[in-house]
């Protein structure tokens, strides 16, 4: 399954020199075990060439994913560049040319477009990850780097495997040893000493004398040491004679003796033979006795953790009202159980049990990072439904307005700048609409997470009247909606 370096199969650890360190890695590089995955087999492979729960595998390539993307990068191109299990060659090294894979060229080429789309959108380079993505791309090749140090040594292969780059048929590849199975006849003369692929054969056999009488009671049935040497001439057969022997006369051969009749011998339900006149009737059915499943123990794990991940977030949540702080919002709250979760899945990884956990993990992962993007949510009614204000004067202007759930309207028609002024208005969701006169200057900053908005052109708008007089700077916000910002 793998391509094993002589100096690494004694089973210990070989300080080379920092090229063959490098090297290393990628000649016991794993394979893809499809048959043991869900999708090609990329965390099963990896999970069997260095002894770790695939579970684990998958749960840090979907928090690299969530956090920066890097998952899915290392994904594809694991994809690509590992060799599937039965096959001489990675689906890379057959679109190039350098073996067989049974992957198709198109599926191939379907898995470099898709690896381009992720090296400029969601890899550790792309655009506005902040380097999150270069940091778990580190991380996940770190994790790689510590698996190998653990396990240098790749385990055997599977069943069907074939070792990358090992009996591809070209050139500087051989069969690994021992992949056919040990010597049968043992070592000895039929063994792998005897003869091998290379071996010269004699020019001529010189057969053995033949056992003398006092050699014939040797148990072992080995022949003396000189009976081998060729200068020891083997004894002389007495001579032959060919005269022509008398004539022989007609044979007779006896009439033999009549066969005796065979005793009937009783059956298998009646060893003792004591009923001899049911001997003919036929056996009885045998009755076969199922197989004893052994019982399954339902490990207490799953619910032991989902339990403390319970009374985790229930402590933060009141933690976070009795101090009445806005930094434990829903989604950081969330966080807390979702990291006991982790934990119990790493533990559950090295133990073989919780995998339950992951039906819990994924919902409650989604929540985290959708209460992430909401933020912190003021439920109050003065925030709920529609909700006009109507200010008159520059003084009756407040610095902020902002709305929860619904349609929020800021009508500034009436206003009449007598200073600058700046205004913050936000809306979490639904739709917020900005309403200005026709003549006054104008300098806004509109931004939509989540939707829509239309606002007047960036830089300063002076409107009908130019851009001489007071200026008023709006900032305007809306997490999942619309925004617009007209002139009445």
């Amino acid at each position: 399954m793998y391509a094993k370096r002589g100096d690494r199969n004694d089973g210990r650890m070989s300080n080379g020199s920092f090229q063959e360190q490098i090297q290393d890695p990628w000649r016991t590089r794993p394979v893809r075990l499809p048959g043991r995955g869900h999708v090609a087999g990329v965390c099963a492979g990896i999970g069997y060439r260095y002894g770790v729960d695939p579970v684990l595998i998958r749960v840090a390539f979907v928090v690299s994913t969530i956090f920066g993307g890097a998952g899915v990068l290392l994904y594809l191109a694991c994809w690509l560049a590992l060799t599937k299990s039965g096959d001489p060659a990675s689906p890379a090294e057959s679109l190039m040319g350098r073996g067989h894979s049974s992957d198709s060229g198109t599926k191939t080429v379907v898995l470099l477009v898709a690896l381009a789309i992720a090296v400029s959108t969601v890899g550790p380079f792309g655009v506005g990850l902040g380097g999150s993505g270069l940091i778990s791309m580190a991380l996940m090749l770190g994790g790689l780097w510590l698996l190998y140090q653990r396990q240098p040594i790749p385990p055997p292969s599977p069943v069907g495997a074939v070792a990358p780059g090992v009996g591809t048929g070209y050139p500087g590849t051989s069969f690994s040893p021992g992949q056919f199975g040990a010597n049968p006849f043992g070592p000895g003369t039929y063994g792998s000493g005897a003869y091998g692929p290379y071996t010269k054969l004699p020019d001529s056999y010189t057969p053995s004398a033949p056992p003398t009488t006092g050699q014939s009671a040797d148990a072992t049935g080995e022949a003396p040491t000189e009976a081998l040497k060729p200068e020891t001439p083997a004894p002389q057969a007495d001579p032959v004679s060919f005269e022509k022997s008398p004539t022989a006369g007609p044979r007779v051969d006896a009439p033999s003796a009549p066969f005796a009749p065979l005793e009937p011998r009783p059956p298998a339900w009646d060893p003792l033979g004591v009923a001899p006149f049911a001997w003919d009737l036929p056996e009885p059915a045998r009755t076969t006795t199922p197989a004893v499943q052994p019982e399954r123990t339902h490990s207490r794990l799953t619910t032991m953790v989902i339990g403390l991940a319970i009374l985790a977030a229930a402590a933060a949540t009141a933690l976070a009202v009795a101090t009445g702080s806005d930094w434990l919002n829903p989604g950081r709250i969330g966080a807390v159980a979702l990291a006991v979760i982790g934990v119990g899945l790493l533990i559950g990884g090295f133990l073989r049990k919780g995998y339950g956990l992951l039906v819990v993990a994924g919902p409650l992962a989604g929540f985290v990072i959708l209460a992430s993007l909401v933020g912190s949510l003021d439920l109050n009614s003065e925030n709920m439904g529609d909700r006009t204000w109507v200010p008159l004067t520059a003084a009756d202007i407040d610095p902020a307005y902002s709305g929860g759930f619904g349609n929020f309207t800021l009508d500034l028609r009436n206003v009449t700048l007598t200073e600058d002024k700046t205004v913050d208005v936000s809306g979490q969701f639904g739709e917020v609409v900005v309403l200005l006169p026709p003549g006054m200057n104008v300098e806004n900053h509109c931004t939509a997470q989540f939707g829509d908005a239309q606002c007047l052109p960036d830089g300063l708008d002076g409107g009908t009247d130019g851009t001489d007089g007071h200026v008023l700077t709006l900032n305007a916000d809306i997490r999942f909606g619309s925004m617009e910002v007209r002139r009445g």
